[in-house]
């Protein structure tokens, strides 16, 4: 057998090989959707929902109007990322209070850490000699929406669950996705639980 020929022999060794492992792979997408319960098939398409959602509040529309034209597009690129968390179902459990079912589905968030920049941004905005009271804010928004966008790498991972409810056991899963600070939380980074810390104080 000549060089070419046993180039051409291993060649097609390979594509049966390639052949193989996708269909393998295909198998094994198959059976991890498959493998999903209901309720964690209802979190997962809630979820998938928010990362798409072009939806936002009048507050916040007329927050990006107060800012700058560098101002505008770091905020916006914090809303994109924002929408680009990970997240991950890891698992459900059934359990039942006051004689109610439900379900509790674990999910895996991984994003940027929103919260560590938040805290950041307002050392920097006290250690200026400036105060929330007294001072206009747009500021304080141009730098920390400016720090926000810069983030590169997704550091910020947490586990939350959600409460699946099926009120009338006909397969209409109901999630507390709206309802769910941890979440919100979570989906921010911390950024909300460090806002309320900082409130607090």
């Amino acid at each position: 057998m000549t060089g070419r020929e046993s180039l051409s022999v291993n060649m097609q060794i390979i594509r049966k090989i390639a052949a193989g492992l996708a269909v393998l792979l295909c198998l094994l997408m198959l059976a991890g959707c498959s493998s999903m319960s209901d309720a964690e098939k209802k979190v997962s398409k809630e979820l998938k929902a928010l990362q798409e959602s072009d939806s936002v509040g009048s507050e916040v529309i007329n927050l990006r109007d107060s800012l700058s034209d560098e101002g505008k597009d770091n905020f916006d690129g914090f809303l994109r990322k924002l929408k680009s968390f990970d997240y991950e179902i890891t698992g459900s459990e059934e359990d039942d209070f006051k004689e109610d079912d439900y379900t509790l589905v674990s999910v895996r968030i991984r994003t940027f850490d929103f919260g560590r920049e938040y805290l950041a941004a307002w050392t920097e905005f006290l250690k200026s000699g400036k105060n929330a009271e007294s001072e206009d804010m747009t500021a304080f928004y141009e730098m920390l929406f400016a720090r926000l966008n810069a983030l590169n790498e997704k550091e910020y991972i947490k586990t939350i669950q959600i409460v699946c409810i099926d009120p009338l056991d006909n397969g209409e899963w109901i999630a507390n996705i709206k309802e769910n600070e941890e979440l919100q939380d979570a989906i921010f980074g911390g950024m909300i639980s460090e806002m309320k810390v900082l409130a607090a104080e």
